[in-house]
């Protein structure tokens, strides 16, 4: 199993996906071969064995998104088996991924995101949670950023999203105020140097996506309530559609290939339920 493992690790890398999958998909498949009593080989690898693994992770307690996250990965890896001819279980191609409770989507509040702005110090770090709240972008899209991928021309402008999720190429529209943001930062922060990321330290050195977990870690430590990278996403998604946005325009925004993700952020706070409820009960 350790070595199909390695050669499906290595096929997923060809594939295009990012670093942080990959490690994802690595790790998990390491802790249930070698914690979890993987088998070790593949003919081990029934729908048995596979419910076996989900029952010990709901009993050590796991999170509902956590044990789902497993059963995606061991399927992921049962089907590229399968696609190089290998003997794999049909029965756990067939099975059905654990239910995760559906919960309401946390937003940040407009007094939120702007205390957060505001703990941000100027430069890099208050451009990047301007960008965040301002796109919907996915904090390791964001570290990868260029100023290639940067696109002005007064009237419009775009973000290149070059190896989004899935290795999706997508550009994110820019509003006037992040563009001016955007060229404030270039204008007055970024160093001349050889590195063309759009992101630079002061010392000269690209952000990366670990620099800019441990920025809203510092943030949160500032403002005394929880900052979330994806509660970033979830905001814009909101937002934008409370403010008349398309549902297929966002789709398109925050590169996802369906509608079902995209429906998630249809959702309406106790405001919104119960604005003008008055007027349309018929008691």
């Amino acid at each position: 199993m350790a070595g199909l493992v390695r050669e499906w690790l290595a096929e997923v890398k060809v594939m295009g996906r990012s670093e942080q999958t990959i490690k994802w998909y690595q790790q998990k498949m390491d802790w249930y071969l070698e914690h979890e009593g993987g088998p070790a080989t593949l003919d081990g690898l029934t729908s048995a064995e596979v419910k076996r693994l989900l029952g010990v992770l709901i009993d050590r307690g796991l999170a509902p998104n956590t044990v789902h996250g497993f059963f995606e990965v061991v399927r992921a890896f049962a089907n590229w088996a399968l696609r190089e001819g290998f003997a794999v279980d049909p029965a756990v191609i067939r099975m059905r991924p654990p239910k995760v409770p559906v919960t309401e989507l946390e937003t940040y509040t407009e007094t939120q995101q702007e205390t957060m702005v505001a703990a941000a110090a100027p430069g890099w770090p208050r451009l990047a949670v301007q960008i965040l709240l301002g796109t919907g972008m996915r904090v390791g899209e964001l570290a990868e950023l260029t100023l290639e991928d940067y696109e002005s021309d007064g009237d419009v402008g775009f973000l290149k999203v070059r190896k989004g999720k899935g290795a999706k190429f997508r550009r994110v529209p820019l509003s006037s105020r992040l563009r001016r943001e955007i060229d404030r930062y270039l204008n007055r922060f970024r160093q001349d140097v050889e590195t063309n990321r759009l992101l630079m330290k002061g010392n000269g050195q690209p952000v990366r996506m670990m620099t800019v977990e441990y920025l809203l870690m510092r943030i949160q430590e500032r403002v005394g309530f929880k900052v979330h990278a994806h509660k970033f996403r979830h905001t814009f998604a909101t937002e934008y559609l409370r403010n008349g946005g398309d549902i297929e325009r966002l789709r398109r925004i925050l590169g996802h290939s369906s509608y079902v993700m995209v429906m998630r952020y249809l959702h309406l706070d106790k405001g919104d339920l119960g604005k003008d409820f008055d007027l349309r009960s018929p008691f």
